[in-house]
């Protein structure tokens, strides 16, 4: 399926929404043969990694030229690294884009230190509507998000203070009533599942609906992990069931600052291009990303990785972060004060790290290691970690069955932090 002409003049004379200058060379001579970026801001395996890589297997069909995307992880400070990046450093030619955290434009208008402005992206569109979740184990005894209001649960949680692991449950504290205590440190939302298993914590805050039903689906099936509540502005067809946390705001100012909160789910999966990339490229970007969007090979795609679907163009992102820019400045300033976590209500999670010393691996399947450790067959996720043969860093791929390492991990099917082969 290619974009039609139709399509593509009706972007290109849009030019006025995008920054740059049309190149003197067609957007078809520049793409053909080249090479793009789409980076994610996370580690491989997460729900922005798998989008990130459903789009780059099917983009390039739908561009002139028909170039091919490799995706690159550059993972840190919940997704504001990557954006930082897109903004001051990459290619501004058309040859690099993201798949960026929707947490972004909410973080820098709520004051983070952030090196962007979100007004200034090219927004490309973005491949999901997002509904967040907070889930429970049953383990922890509290099944409903009413007990969780009279009863404190330890919520695990990932990445720094903008992570939506820790700020949902802020939020939900501040304008529900919950009694979340949230165990910071986490390596990944995998690593907190596994530790609700454990019993480590109770529950996790802030795992979009796709990712629960790529990694636990079967738990919540069987009623081993409950959905507390769902975090967006209207409730998933998928959840009837589930309290919608703006029904649970005490008065109506907390409402509004919820509906404010929650209103970057909206664009629950969004890609963009740097500003200053030429207006011909953004144009062609955007019909591309339409397309790719309506392309029924990467609707399968999708479907089997478990990757729901509710596109929105660019233009409607672009119009939603200027919508959100337009907030009254004391909705915002309730919003900045909801997400702040009270000192008595955070704590820091005691990680075990295990190491096991040469011993020779089984390869590697779905990033997943498999080795020995104590004579019982065990795996660790490779998800960010830091991989090294012969001296060398390497990624996991060049891992091998048979090859002699050394591996720091978690514990059974949780994260490594680091392999070091011979």
């Amino acid at each position: 399926m290619k974009p039609s002409i139709t399509a593509f003049a009706a972007a290109l004379a849009a030019g006025s929404l995008f920054t740059g200058a049309a190149s003197a060379e067609t957007v078809a001579e520049f793409y053909k043969g080249k090479v793009m970026s789409l980076f994610v801001g996370s580690a491989p395996g997460g729900g922005y990694d798998s989008y990130g890589r459903a789009v780059a297997r099917h983009l390039g069909d739908h561009l002139p030229g028909n170039p091919t995307l490799v995706v690159k992880n550059m993972p840190g400070a919940s997704g504001l690294r990557l954006a930082g990046y897109m903004y001051n450093a990459a290619k501004k030619n058309g040859s690099d884009i993201a798949g960026v955290h929707n947490t972004a434009v909410v973080e820098q208008l709520l004051g983070s230190k952030v090196q962007f402005d979100s007004r200034k992206f090219n927004w490309l569109g973005s491949a999901n509507q997002l509904t967040s979740t907070c889930l429970s184990h049953k383990k922890s005894g509290i099944i409903t998000v009413q007990q969780a209001m009279d009863k404190q649960l330890l919520i695990g949680a990932t990445g720094s203070a903008s992570s939506s692991t820790q700020l949902v449950a802020a939020f939900m504290n501040s304008l529900t009533g919950t009694k979340f205590k949230i165990i910071k440190g986490y390596p990944s939302t995998s690593s907190v599942l596994l530790a609700m298993e454990r019993g480590e914590v109770g529950g996790l805050c802030g795992i979009g609906w796709d990712s629960v039903q790529t990694q636990v689906l079967d738990e919540v099936n069987k009623g081993d992990v409950i959905i507390l509540v769902q975090t967006g502005q209207e409730k998933n067809p998928d959840l009837p069931n589930v309290p919608l946390v703006l029904d649970l705001a005490k008065n109506a100012t907390d409402r509004a600052v919820l509906e404010f909160l929650v209103a970057r789910q909206y664009m629950g999966r969004p890609y963009i291009a740097p500003p200053g990339t030429p207006a011909d490229r953004v144009a062609a970007l955007r019909v591309a990303f339409d397309a790719t969007m309506k392309d029924a090979k990467f609707q399968a795609t999708a479907k089997k990785q478990h990757l729901p679907l509710s596109p929105i163009s660019g233009k409607q992102v672009a119009d939603h972060v200027n919508k959100l820019f337009a907030m009254p400045k004391d909705i915002i300033d309730r919003a900045n004060a909801a997400t702040q976590v009270n000192p008595s209500a955070i704590g820091e999670a005691k990680l075990t790290w295990k190491t096991v010393s040469g011993v020779a691996i089984g390869g590697v399947k779905k990033r997943k290691l498999a080795f020995s450790d104590g004579g019982k067959a065990v795996t660790a996720d490779l998800s960010g970690t830091k991989i090294t043969i012969a001296g060398k860093k390497a990624k996991s791929k060049a891992l091998k069955a048979g090859m002699v390492c050394d591996i720091k991990y978690l514990g059974d099917g949780d994260t490594a932090e680091s392999v070091t082969c011979k």
